[in-house]
């Protein structure tokens, strides 16, 4: 996924080299997860050291659009449900962070899979598929099913085929089964990305049960697969009610490591915040996943209730256009990035729980240096830069979304500041369909964006947002350098080599400074005390199977 930064169009696209876009709606996914126990093994305790609870209930606000992940990619309560219900072969590990437990993106292990390993050239990659796995239908994952599924993914050209194109894979005859349990695919190149896309692209159907439904005019029985939910997951669908609650059941006919533990999780559509409060507070639910950054803060005093904190990857920015007045001007750039009050902003929107950061790159991914944004609240040097863009004012716009309380805030408190040097700020709040039109016509001078993105690694980060027509670079913001790092990197598979070009990638943006990069704020969570062992998400979909919750 790339960032999400706020409204964007309603289906994905694919950006230069096939990077797919999946920015869109909201920042960070909140789901959750739980961990209880599987019929045949003994019960696993929850926070208060009691028996595990059966049912985990989890609220969310909206209920998903399709059940086909080939063709969706803006609907984040979908992308979630997708990480649990379909089987993927490979998955990030666990590592702890501070007093966090995180998915770990420099390990990811098998888990459907039995193995998923290179050839010396790194262009061969084996999958071996963990046998005895089970869809719901009874039907076992072979390699039939790996092949159907990447033969569909490329007749799709949406999703898996647009990020295939990352690592050299571009054709379905690039997917060659070997025997039952054995898929080789042959990438053009070798990636360092291979690993991470294969992540987030390797899920499989019952290709079996799929043909069932297939007809001459719907040979990938696209019409059925929308309203009908996949299985063979760590959970199985086993009700689905429009628009008002899903209930999934762990699989039990996955033979693999860390199984779903909870025996069932009710997942119910509240849209409200207020009612999601409430319902919390009353023990009606046991996670809500819609409540707003105030709800909170008041939440923290609840009797009953914890909010879980854990560091995120989501970065908080303002991209200014370099195409237009009067941020074509550097110094104009590096002007609003030194007004700019970074802690205040962490202090009065985030109550202190959020990251500074000193790069566009963000905390945490490998790669990351200070030398990448230099830039600190000092009215002095703002003033200076000012004049030396030969300004002594300048009057612009600073859109951010409608009804997004978080970002109306920093908008205020950039403005207020930003006004003391000279840098005059009308405050625009757009509905999505009108952001999405603006960003479109590239019309928007400053605008305030919020995102994490699915793979953590700068290459990725280049595609999606710097380099010529990526989708989410609302700074219209081209560098020949750039562009020159960003195509070595492709076939650069060693770390320190890497590395060695992400610092030449972030001074140069620490120079030209086309974004204003404000913060990391972390992650919160309100569940009630009986809930356990959240691990954060670094792609901002919960693998629902790590949490626990006593009775």
């Amino acid at each position: 996924m790339a960032r999400s930064s706020g409204a964007g169009p309603s289906s994905p696209a694919i950006s230069r080299r096939g990077v797919l876009q999946l920015g869109g709606g909201v920042a960070l996914l909140l789901a959750t997860s739980a961990c209880a126990a599987n019929s045949d093994s003994k019960p696993d305790t929850g926070a208060s050291g009691g028996p595990a609870a059966s049912t985990l209930r989890i609220a969310v606000s909206s209920y998903l659009s399709s059940w086909d992940q080939d063709f969706v990619g803006f609907d984040l309560t979908a992308l979630m449900l997708y990480k649990n219900i379909f089987p993927y072969m490979i998955d990030y590990g666990v590592t702890n962070a501070g007093d966090s437990q995180i998915l770990d993106t420099q390990n990811i292990t098998p888990t459907f899979a039995e193995s998923f390993e290179p050839d010396a050239a790194q262009k061969v990659w084996t999958l071996k598929l963990r046998r005895g796995v089970k869809f719901a239908s009874g039907n076992e994952m072979t390699s039939a099913d790996v092949k159907w599924s990447k033969d569909r993914a490329f007749a799709a050209q949406a999703n898996v085929a647009g990020i295939y194109r990352t690592i050299g894979l571009t054709s379905a005859d690039q997917v060659k089964v070997v025997d039952e349990y054995t898929v080789e695919f042959h990438q053009e190149f070798p990636s360092a990305l291979t690993r991470q896309i294969q992540a987030i692209s390797l899920y499989v159907f019952d290709s079996v049960e799929a043909k069932k439904h297939a007809t001459a005019e719907d040979p990938w029985a696209k019409e059925w697969f929308a309203k009908n939910a996949p299985t063979g997951g760590y959970y199985n669908v086993t009700k689905a009610t429009q628009g008002q609650e899903i209930e999934l059941t762990a699989n039990t006919g996955y033979p693999g490591p860390d199984p779903a533990k909870t025996p069932t999780i009710r997942i119910s559509v509240v849209p409200a915040a207020a009612n999601q409060r409430l319902q919390l507070q009353a023990g009606d639910i046991d996670i809500a996943l819609g409540v707003s950054q105030r709800d909170i803060e008041d939440l923290r005093k609840a009797d009953g209730i914890k909010v879980i904190s854990a560091a995120s990857n989501r970065q908080v920015a303002i991209q200014m256009s370099v195409t237009s007045a009067p941020f074509d001007n550097v110094n104009v750039r590096k002007a609003l990035a030194y007004a700019v009050p970074y802690e205040q902003i962490i202090s009065n929107v985030y109550g202190g729980d959020a990251r500074p950061t000193k790069s566009p790159v963000p905390l945490d991914m490998p790669g990351y240096d200070e030398s990448g944004y230099p830039y600190t609240y000092n009215l002095e040097q703002a003033k200076a830069a000012l004049s030396a863009a030969g300004r002594s004012s300048v009057d612009s716009e600073l859109v951010f979304e409608a009804d997004n309380e978080e970002q109306q805030r920093i908008a205020v408190q950039v403005q207020s500041e930003a006004a003391k040097v000279g840098i005059n700020l009308k405050l625009t709040p757009l509905d999505p369909a009108t952001l999405g039109e603006r960003r479109t016509r590239k019309n928007i001078p400053l605008q305030l964006t919020s995102g994490q993105l699915w793979v953590n690694d700068v290459e990725y980060m280049l595609a999606t947002s710097f380099v010529k027509g990526a989708n989410l670079n609302y700074s219209n913001y081209t560098n020949a350098e750039i562009e020159q790092i960003y195509e070595k990197s492709h076939t650069t598979v060693d770390e320190s080599a890497r590395n060695a070009l992400w610092k030449q990638v972030q001074q140069i943006l620490a120079a030209e400074v086309p974004w204003v990069v404000i913060c990391q704020p972390n992650f919160n969570l309100p569940v009630r005390e009986a809930v356990a062992g959240w691990v954060q998400p670094m792609d901002g979909l919960a693998r629902l199977r790590y949490l626990t919750a006593s009775a």
